[in-house]
């Protein structure tokens, strides 16, 4: 299978493949952050040496973003890492091959590259086993790209060979506690039963007592969240989507066409397709015939909504080509000799919309940025129109008095307030399941039953592979609990989870157990690449500081 390999890769001519980190050692490539993009433009040729290599010359970046990306995506089986993320690992590649030439690496053999090659995610399949089939089908794939030749594919895995020998020297063993593998296997394989009882926020209405000196004291606690910034008074122009209806309709030729371009739009009614069904099924074309008035209807809209948008359009060009100003009779004068109705809007806080212009709340930006040197707005798209807003004045930011804010206060108070209690009330039923927990399971569910709690029961689950239907607040939960624990509360807007830890088995722990032979291996590796990463990561920010621009004080 090695000499396969070999000839395969002697004979394959071109390719565009990318490439990333061993899987584990992906999380630790980024320690540094954003590196500086890789070549840049112009004629005049630049000088940024990175350990041999110029990030300046266009040519010599591009060879090293191709090699990185060919790692990347032959390492990950994908393209698992994308712009800086993906420059830096370039960068980091380069600095390993200084290093390996500083430490005298010999080369990789014929033998060790194709050993590598075995190990590439690209060329396993779904249990991780080498895959000849996959590796034959990426051979074959190279035949119809031209990018890449083949000595680009061949330098890759044997600088990609070389770099493993160096993470081994770098990296170190990855020295790991047996606390640190015995705490990993109990918390991904430990198995568990659970019971998960939800209290609904909808559902739970508790007795609040409103009275004025506790919605003067909530107001005066709370005061900074009825202040009104300052924020522009103004009006507006419409253009309603009725008023630019055609008043005739599409030509034949010009409904047929449409609808055919909007078929699935249309659908027939059931009638009419019941009538036909003993004939024929009918063509796209006869069905024409039986939704045509829908169809000149929705190209009449279609064009009163492109018309509207139009004239919109049309009215902030003109009041930017004759300089008019905000306010002026000259303005006035220009609207009125169009037709055009200015429309008023009552003064409102950016968080109260008023309730008969609802769609004013999609355009907070564009209503604060009104003034008297930019007094109209693009043209805004309304529930059946557009318009476009034109600036009055600018209303200074002030607090308002208790008496302005009285019913929004109420609303505010009683939620505030029904929240709270919602929180009391977790921790009272936690204490309350808890008890009951502590005799046996059944209690526990009668005692949620009881208070009108709804229970949903989870048997012989690990935290590698929960339950798909075991709400994520839930999950996180249960992984501070120990056996025979209730938790706290976990609210969100709708829903209040406890959870009970009924039952939690540990697995084995024995150092002499393959499952912990296995996560030993594995979090060596994590801790072998993090110290690798590390000092890489080190080496480039060094190397690029080298020839940092001086930022001039």
């Amino acid at each position: 299978m090695i000499s396969w390999i070999q000839r395969t890769f002697a004979k394959h001519t071109k390719l565009v493949f990318l490439f990333l980190l061993i899987v584990i050692t992906i999380p630790f490539v980024f320690t540094i952050g954003a590196a500086p993009g890789l070549g840049k433009a112009g004629t005049k040729e630049l000088n940024r040496p990175f350990f041999g290599i110029n990030l300046d010359n266009q040519e010599q970046a591009r060879r090293l973003s191709l090699d990185a990306s060919l790692s990347i995506e032959l390492k990950a089986g994908y393209s698992a890492l994308q712009g800086n993320q993906a420059q830096q690992y370039a960068l980091q590649r380069v600095a390993g091959l200084a290093l390996a030439d500083q430490l005298h690496l010999p080369a990789p053999t014929a033998n060790q590259i194709a050993k590598y090659v075995t190990t590439l995610r690209k060329f396993q399949n779904e249990q991780g086993q080498f895959d000849q089939k996959r590796y034959t089908s990426f051979g074959d794939s190279l035949k119809t790209l031209a990018q890449i030749t083949p000595s680009d594919v061949n330098r890759v895995l044997r600088d990609d060979t070389r770099l493993e020998q160096l993470s081994k020297i770098v990296g170190g063993p990855g020295y790991v506690l047996p606390t640190d593998i015995k705490q990993q296997i109990v918390r991904a394989d430990s198995t568990w039963t659970a019971q998960v009882a939800t209290l609904d926020y909808a559902t739970f209405n508790p007795t609040i007592t409103v009275t004025e000196d506790a919605l003067k004291k909530f107001y005066e606690e709370y005061a900074y969240r009825y202040d009104v910034p300052t924020r522009p008074r103004f009006s507006y122009v419409e253009f309603k989507g009725a008023d630019f209806i055609p008043s005739s309709g599409p030509t034949e030729t010009e409904a047929r066409a449409f609808y055919l371009a909007n078929a699935a739009s249309f659908p027939v009614p059931a009638d009419a397709t019941k009538k036909d069904a003993a004939v024929s099924a009918p063509s796209p074309t006869d069905d024409f015939l039986k939704v045509r008035a829908q169809v000149e209807n929705a190209m009449k809209t279609s064009a009163s909504v492109r018309l509207s948008s139009k004239a919109a359009s049309d009215l902030t060009l003109a009041l930017y080509e004759r300089k008019l100003t905000a306010n002026s009779p000259e303005l006035a004068s220009f609207l009125a000799s169009l037709h055009l109705q200015v429309i008023p809007v009552a003064p409102f806080a950016p968080e109260f919309t008023p309730t008969d212009k609802s769609w004013l709340g999609a355009y907070a930006d564009q209503i604060a940025r009104l003034s008297k040197d930019r007094f109209f707005s693009d043209p805004l798209v309304t529930n059946d129109s557009h318009a476009v807003l034109l600036w009055n004045e600018t209303l200074p930011a002030y607090k308002p008095l208790f008496s302005e804010m009285h019913d929004q206060v109420v609303i505010d108070f009683k939620d505030f307030e029904k929240r709270r209690l919602y929180s009391a009330r977790g921790r009272a039923l936690q204490a309350q399941l808890q008890t009951a927990a502590a005799k046996s399971a059944a209690e526990f569910t009668a005692v949620a039953s009881a208070e009108k709690l709804e229970v949903k029961s989870y048997a012989n689950f690990t935290l590698r592979q929960p339950p798909t239907d075991m709400p994520q607040q839930a999950f996180g939960l249960l992984q501070r609990l120990q056996a025979g624990q209730v938790s706290e509360m976990a609210a969100t807007a709708e829903k209040g989870y406890l959870v009970f830890a009924q039952e939690k088995k540990i697995p084995d722990l024995s150092p002499t157990s393959p499952r912990y032979l296995e996560a030993q291996k594995q979090l060596m590796l994590f801790t072998a690449s993090a110290a690798e990463n590390s000092y890489l990561g080190d080496l480039v920010e060094q190397e690029l500081k080298k020839t940092a621009p001086v930022n001039p004080r």
